[in-house]
């Protein structure tokens, strides 16, 4: 499902950083010569001075006056940045002025445009979610309308994609899109006057038990600790007395706004966390007040996805054994980045800090044996066992740390939990990962939503569909299984069987958020089935809660 919003993930692809380094090894002689000339000339203005730089500024010169072909200054220098800062430290990263744009908006929390989600799987852009309140919503638009046209722009086309879609319906604020409609067998044209579009960083929060607060964060912005708290107060008529966040695969964003929500649960002069660099002296981030929440048990679930701000937070709450962490080993980033704006407003985002928790932790992993295993880290991790056993669970540092209690942890490698849990690998099996790879999960899962829109908005409530669905879940299953083996994948029976309760879970889930309702349908059809969750309920809703030494 798409959304008027790009993301940002500040951990690299380890298949895409893996074929960059292997190029760069090929042609490092040159290429990287040559590139880094561009830089130094362009960027620090060294012509043909003596010494190493001198040097790279001379070659830069003899290429631009007397290289067989013309070249593309700006382009080489676009292409050359991010390769150079590559070679300093994984994070460290050059966005130009269009990637810095999108970056901001996605952590700031806000982007002008008409406020809806939508759906490209069919041939036309169908609306899987009105953003309430938003622009969209006051001109009357609903899910499951299909959007044409954008003023003259067609959207009805087999080759336009999501960028162009967006870029389409994004525009100043306060500009007018004139939106060509179909909504069943009528169209018609809506005025929509393009406003702010909030970008929340919280997916999901709910009740999950009697008193339990359940909150998913995707991201933290600017606004995550506001909109942590409106949850809190949309929820604390039904008596909150226990929370859990669920941090996984939840990549970073700003520091400020995880100790802004760690201040919520300690008591203040609690050290968060430190930074200290070559050319940055140590800066400690101390909670400046009591938190309204320091007493209330909480957990906290990461997976080796989890990075930066969330081991920020995590480390905190662990160190001063506010939390109990759940789950497995965190990424490991723990390299501060401050963005530095070029003239034509790009940005480079240099490491300048290391951060320490309390305790006085490094989680940043190493990355002395060069990028390519630093990027490959994680799947090492998944065939060394990792995900499915403690005992696995490598220590680089073997450092000993102690939390405020005098438990023992330890750093060089991300936050290891409290209390394990195994990836769940119940039903994944061929079959089921060939239908993964299919394309089909997503296409039936929008197309039956679609399909049964009219019928399962008449039912009432949220709960009341999801109900439903639930209770349809095999049938779904079945009719899926179907679907896909007419687009290529032949049904294995006994397979089937095998992955049919994770099949169930996540079918009902996709089906449930794409009918555009409950924005927690998704994580409530999921959670109830997840033993992640499950394990850092049972944990949290006892007595002993908290962690022990």
């Amino acid at each position: 499902m798409q959304e008027e919003r790009y993301e940002q993930s500040p951990t690299p692809k380890p298949e895409r950083k893996a074929r960059l380094l292997r190029w760069l090894t090929y042609t490092a002689g040159f290429v990287l010569t040559f590139l880094f000339g561009v830089f130094v000339s362009l960027f620090l203005g060294l012509g043909r001075q003596s010494g190493p730089s001198g040097k790279l500024g001379e070659i830069y010169s003899l290429i631009q006056e007397y290289y067989v072909d013309s070249a593309n200054l700006d382009s080489l220098t676009e292409q050359a940045l991010p390769l150079i800062l590559a070679q300093l430290d994984p994070h460290t990263a050059y966005l130009n002025a269009e990637e810095n744009k999108v970056s901001t908006e996605s952590l700031e929390g806000s982007f002008a445009g008409i406020g809806v989600q939508f759906n490209t799987l069919l041939d036309t852009v169908v609306v899987v979610r009105v953003v309430e309140g938003g622009p969209s919503e006051r001109a009357g638009l609903k899910a499951g309308d299909r959007i044409l046209k954008a003023d003259t722009t067609d959207l009805v086309r087999d080759s336009i994609s999501s960028e162009d879609i967006m870029k389409a319906l994004k525009g100043p604020e306060d500009t007018v899109v004139r939106l060509t409609v179909r909504r069943g067998g009528k169209t018609f044209v809506a005025s929509v006057v393009r406003g702010a579009v909030p970008v929340p960083t919280i997916d999901a929060a709910y009740m999950i038990r009697p008193h339990i607060l359940y909150l998913r964060l995707n991201k933290w912005g600017a606004q995550t600790p506001i909109e942590f708290q409106q949850a809190y107060a949309d929820h604390s008529a039904e008596g909150v007395e226990r929370i859990l966040i669920d941090l996984r695969d939840n990549v970073g964003g700003y520091l400020q706004a995880a100790t802004a929500l760690a201040t919520e649960f300690l008591s203040k002069g609690d050290l968060l966390v430190y930074n200290k660099g070559a050319h940055y002296p140590r800066e400690d981030f101390k909670s400046p007040r009591d938190g309204r929440l320091k007493e209330i048990p909480l957990s906290i679930l990461v997976n080796e996805n989890s990075a930066s701000a969330s081991e920020i937070f995590a480390g905190a709450m662990q160190d001063l054994d506010r939390a109990l962490i759940v789950g497995r080993r965190t990424f490991g980033k723990g390299l501060v980045q401050v963005p530095f704006e070029l003239k034509d407003g790009s940005v480079v985002r240099l490491t300048v800090a290391r951060y320490y928790t309390p305790s006085g932790r490094s989680i940043q992993k190493s990355y002395a044996k060069g990028f390519e295993a630093y990027a490959e880290d994680i799947e090492d991790r998944y065939l060394h066992g990792e995900f499915y056993s403690a005992d696995s669970i490598s220590r680089p540092d073997t450092t000993r740390y102690y939390t405020r209690m005098g438990r023992v942890v330890y750093g060089g490698g991300g936050i290891t939990p409290d209390i394990f849990t195994p990836r769940d690998s119940v039903g994944i099996n061929t079959y089921y990962l060939r239908l993964l790879r299919s394309g089909t999960f997503l296409r039936f899962a929008f197309s039956y939503a679609d399909r049964q829109r009219a019928r399962l908005s008449a039912l009432g409530s949220d709960k009341a569909i999801l109900d439903y669905l639930q209770a349809q879940g095999d049938q779904i299953v079945y009719a899926y299984a179907n679907y896909a083996q007419q687009h290529g994948v032949p049904q294995r029976p006994g397979h089937l069987q095998e992955s049919l309760p994770i099949l169930r879970r996540d079918l009902v889930a996709l089906i449930a958020d794409m009918l555009g309702g409950d924005k927690n349908a998704y994580y409530r059809a999921r959670n109830e089935q997840d033993p992640e969750v499950l394990t850092a309920l049972e944990r949290l809703a006892s007595p002993q809660w908290r962690p022990t030494k």
